[in-house]
């Protein structure tokens, strides 16, 4: 290789590095900004849920109530695509933390069971939670994170689950101490094999058709994978794409040495 050569490839080198960091700032920085962007945004429509509130509590006649549910739905909803977005710049921009602290986590999981239960029997599904009892009862983690993970895969399978059952099971792993192993099954229609690869990439669900015929897979499902990984774990799904799913994962979930 002639001195020419060597030069050449040093110069090639060094311009992709400055490359890679070039787009790796372009890249926090637009995290930086909708994150910024998302917690403007919020901040208006709490006022406008509780603003909301307070006028569905005086008297009204019954086009001013639903008008104003109508209203209180659409803002709640517009809420939690904002969340979604705040919640995913954090993480990419790093500044999304857990927050350790000591808590029940038989009572986190069936409060989850509960917020759910509402929108199961209206399409009369079997919504049922499986803890064995070697399960600890308190753990150490993130509740609120670990929490949101399980309603987004829970709500999934109660969302795309027309007949049938929805179970939350949880089992320790055998090769891992404190660590837990979660599942979400489903008798849904099940998710076609060429979604499986992209099911937890951000913003997957911009072909609509797909989502709308099997499950969101867009910031809900990516959050929920980010999340995993910062509790230690990992996110994985099972499916014969005819019928019912399985969502899998694992957190480090140690038991209190004060337990």
């Amino acid at each position: 290789m002639g001195l020419q050569d060597l030069e050449q490839r040093q110069l090639t080198r060094a311009e992709l590095l400055v490359a890679k960091e070039t787009a790796e700032a372009a890249n926090r920085a637009k995290s930086e900004f909708l994150a910024s962007l998302s917690h403007e945004i919020r901040t208006p429509m709490n006022g406008i849920l509780g603003l909301t509130d307070v006028i569905l509590d005086s008297e009204l006649n019954a086009d001013q109530r639903e008008c104003l549910n109508l209203v209180k739905a659409s803002a709640e909803s517009l809420l939690v695509i904002v969340n979604d977005v705040l919640d995913l710049s954090k993480i990419e921009a790093g500044k999304l933390v857990l927050q350790m602290r000591e808590f029940w986590l038989r009572d986190l999981l069936n409060r989850v069971i509960k917020r759910l239960a509402v929108s199961a029997n209206e399409k009369h599904l079997d919504l049922i939670c499986n803890i064995p009892p070697e399960i600890p009862e308190v753990v150490l983690g993130d509740s609120a994170r670990l929490r949101q993970v399980l309603v987004n895969l829970v709500g999934n399978a109660v969302q795309f689950t027309n007949a049938g059952e929805v179970v939350l099971s949880v089992e320790t792993s055998p090769d891992r101490a404190g660590t837990l192993h979660f599942s979400v099954r489903d008798t849904g229609s099940g998710i076609p094999a060429e979604m499986r690869g992209m099911i937890f990439d951000a913003f997957t669900q911009g072909n609509g058709s797909t989502t709308r015929k099997f499950r969101g897979t867009g910031l809900g499902l990516t959050i929920a994978s980010r999340l995993v990984e910062m509790m230690g774990g990992r996110i994985w799904v099972e499916s014969d794409g005819h019928a019912g799913s399985t969502f899998h994962f694992t957190a480090r979930l140690e038991t209190p040495v004060s337990v």
